[in-house]
């Protein structure tokens, strides 16, 4: 089975009502404008902030409903964010330990090798960007099991610097095959190469083809 996310025209995120706290009406976030399709490869989540970034992420993944239509997800889901937390006091060795066996371990100590993380250092001990190696070194390596992988990624660069930035991408690019995806990237990102994006825009998501790399400075101009 190839992976791919179908989100059809119309398609609404946002919160449904809740009548304890005082919300009478649907939040709506924003409406898909045509049928997008996301197939294998990279693609970038874009807007400004409060406009549903992840929202839309986490309705895809099923963590909350749309507010109205239909998506569909074919594949493995991984929904990739910040929240993950281990045991202060394992390391990241012990944590892989208690994830994978065998060739999977190794190429999750492999993976950690390139991103520079000390696998020895307890998790309490590690910084911000250190502990989400751990969480992309976690996910990257459950990709690799042989199963379709439809990965939503909310914000994954956050705390890296460029060098392990570049090592990312480039384990992404070596493990392409049979991998959907979508990539929610913040205003610093300059550049990055993807398939397409997905971008919530006044109220609208929308595709937009993207031939190579996106210029997030050149497309961030059309947003507000």
């Amino acid at each position: 089975m190839n992976p791919k996310i179908e989100i059809r025209q119309d398609m609404t995120i946002g919160y449904p009502k809740r009548r304890l706290g005082g919300q009478s009406s649907d939040l709506k976030l924003a409406k898909a404008e045509g049928d997008i399709v996301l197939d294998s490869g990279r693609h970038l989540l874009l807007a400004r902030n409060g406009r549903g970034k992840t929202t839309l992420l986490k309705t895809l993944a099923g963590l909350i409903p749309a507010i109205d239509g239909q998506f569909s997800v074919a594949g493995q889901i991984q929904y990739i964010d910040e929240e993950l937390r281990f045991d202060p006091e394992l390391t990241s060795k012990q944590i892989f330990k208690a994830f994978f066996t065998n060739g999977l371990l190794e190429r999750a100590l492999g993976y950690a090798e390139r991103l520079e993380l000390d696998v020895k250092k307890p998790y309490g001990k590690l910084s911000k960007g250190n502990r989400q190696k751990v969480t992309l070194i976690l996910a990257e390596t459950k990709a690799c099991d042989g199963k379709s992988q439809v990965m939503l990624l909310d914000e994954p660069f956050s705390g890296l610097d460029f060098h392990v930035r570049d090592e990312v991408d480039a384990i992404w690019r070596e493990n392409s095959d049979g991998v959907v995806r979508l990539v929610c990237v913040h205003p610093d990102e300059p550049t990055l190469r993807a398939e397409s994006a997905v971008v919530i825009n006044d109220g609208t998501i929308r595709q937009l083809e993207v031939e190579g790399a996106l210029d997030w400075f050149e497309t961030r101009k059309s947003l507000n």
